[in-house]
């Protein structure tokens, strides 16, 4: 015991070992998991299952198609020898639709092949024979021996069940030779396997016996992938055709044995099966019915109808031989209504398989119109293409000419704008000066007013009042006229600096008429320092730092 678990142990160590070097673009755990789930492809599918899922979920959560799709095919054989036949087509569809779409024809030949192989369980055999020609012809093209072994394989199933064993046998000669060249010890085993069943058919007995214990034989020395279970449970068929019952039920109890083990549920139910048929046909018909009972109550677990069919139809038999007609009439009704489950489930998977190849012959029709399609677009382009050419240049012509129209316009408005400001500079420089001399005559007024007589002096009042006035009326009629040639200025600048006094908004539109400090010192009737030094105060109030152009920055609130 300890030896076989050591054993097992360096197995898994070896495919693991493996795996990693042949998948270094994965983490190691998923490498591991994708190990474990092809050694356990055809020892125990529960287990396969299991790791199955865990790498599916990581390919997709990483956008790994290839992968995704290589695991979904392992997935897909597994329900394709549990006999859940529903999904199958629909997984190598969309492996199909991947491979074609990444350009992978490595994958494309296995989701062909496996195509090949769900038609020939649905006993659709022209199609089966389809698409496994059309992998063949890939493969040939690809010089892939592996994958050509295994079509050969397909090939060989598909004329066993046709009822054409020689050419069953034939292929499956060429798919060792395959094999052989490649070394791939699992191929071989899988292909004397289907040999085997052939000689059981045709009652050749000892050739069948001898390819199985072959098989046996390989896998313990070597430590093969394959589930011993199936072996032993195929040497049963070859010791029932030869009378041997003992021998038989020695064999199917140690596939039963082998199948718990490993906690391989389908081929429990079908070792059952098989032991349930051994015990009816030795007249036992108790030990058959509770081991058919056994049998079916793994199959309805599993879900496998169609063994479930296959119990019921013992159990009809069972009940005629225990003379208990009214329980073998229910049992046939049984049996029909799985039966005709059955046959709806098939019903269902053509329909949506012909629905799938009508797309296909759409699609097809479609295509044949595609290159008439690709040069009348072509040649729309181009007439779009030229068109387009005429109407930008005639555009970029026109934009042209409208720039150079708006720059003259411009210049000519700078150039307005600049005679405007100068007009405003000398006439604001003039009134400012008839205002200081109306405000010196007003201070005179203003010495003098005691040596008029008392009768005029409200009179002397007024005109000082009125002379004064005059610096606030000039005042706003400067800011009018600044307004209507620097629109909103004034507005702006209160709006962002409203903290600034009426001084300091002069000086502002001042310096953006560019009036020097000499002609800013005469119209505010101060010195050119006063001017520097207000300059120097409205600098801080604007938060402007040294090298900032004062001028520069009011033009912004134009």
């Amino acid at each position: 015991m300890k030896g076989s678990t050591w054993g097992i142990f360096c197995q898994l160590f070896l495919v693991v070992s493996l795996a990693q070097a042949a998948t270094p673009k994965y983490p190691v755990s998923v490498a591991n998991d994708l190990a474990l789930t092809r050694h356990y492809l055809y020892v125990n599918e529960d287990s396969s299952l299991f790791f199955n899922g865990r790498v599916y979920d990581w390919a997709v959560k990483n956008h790994q198609r290839t992968l995704e799709s290589e695991v979904l095919l392992l997935k897909a054989e597994i329900w394709l020898y549990k006999g859940y036949l529903d999904n199958v087509y629909e997984i190598c569809q969309t492996v199909r639709e991947n491979a074609q779409n990444t350009g992978n024809r490595s994958l494309l030949i296995s989701a062909m092949l496996l195509q090949g192989r769900y038609f020939t369980e649905m006993n659709v055999f022209d199609k089966a024979y389809a698409e496994l020609s059309s992998a063949w012809q890939i493969a040939l093209q690809l010089n892939d021996s592996t994958c050509l072994a295994h079509i050969l394989n397909a090939f060989g199933v598909l004329y066993d069940l046709q009822k054409e064993p020689d050419l069953a046998l034939d292929h499956y000669e060429k798919g060792l030779l395959y094999a052989k060249a490649e070394n791939d010890a699992l191929l071989r085993i899988r292909l004397l396997n289907n040999k085997a069943i052939i000689y059981t058919e045709q009652e050749r007995v000892e050739e069948a016996k001898n390819l199985l214990f072959t098989c046996i034989r390989d896998i313990r020395n070597r430590r093969i992938a394959f589930g011993l279970d199936r072996l032993y449970m195929n040497l049963a068929p070859v010791y029932i055709t030869a009378g041997d019952m003992d021998s038989a039920l020695i064999n199917i109890k140690l596939s039963l044995e082998i199948a718990r083990k490993h906690n391989n549920f389908s081929s429990m139910a079908r070792s059952l099966i098989y032991e349930g048929y051994i015990y009816f046909t030795l007249n036992d018909i108790q030990k058959a019915k509770t081991v058919f009972e056994q049998a079916d109550s793994l199959a309805l677990e599993l879900g496998a109808d169609n063994m479930h069919c296959m119990v019921l139809q013992y159990f009809v038999q069972i009940a005629e031989a225990e003379q208990n007609h009214e329980q073998a009439y229910r049992y046939l009704q049984q049996f029909k209504q799985v039966s005709d489950s059955l046959a709806d489930r098939r019903n269902i998977v053509n329909l949506v398989r012909l629905k799938m190849e009508n797309e296909a012959i759409q699609a097809e029709l479609t295509n044949q119109y595609k290159f008439y399609r690709l040069i009348l677009s072509t040649v729309i382009l181009a007439l779009v293409l030229v068109l387009g050419i005429v109407v930008f240049f005639y555009w970029y012509s026109r934009s042209r000419k409208l720039l150079e129209n708006k720059q003259k316009e411009n210049v000519f408005l700078a150039s307005e704008l600049e005679q405007e400001n100068k007009k405003m500079v000398t006439q604001s420089i003039r009134q400012k000066k008839q205002t200081n001399d109306l405000q010196e005559i007003a201070r005179q007024l203003q010495q003098s007013r005691m040596l008029f007589k008392t009768s005029n002096q409200p009179l002397i009042d007024r005109t000082i009042a009125l002379l004064k006035g005059q610096d606030d009326e000039q005042w706003q009629e400067f800011e009018s006229r600044f307004e209507r040639v620097h629109i909103s200025f004034l507005k702006n600048l209160q709006k962002q600096y409203p903290d600034l006094s009426p001084t300091e908004k002069r000086l502002c539109a001042f310096l953006r008429l560019n009036m020097t400090t000499k002609e800013i010192a005469n119209i505010m009737h101060v010195s050119s320092r006063a001017v520097e030094q207000s300059r120097y105060r409205l600098r801080k109030k604007l938060g402007l730092k040294k090298k900032q152009d004062i001028n520069t920055f009011l033009y912004q609130f134009d």
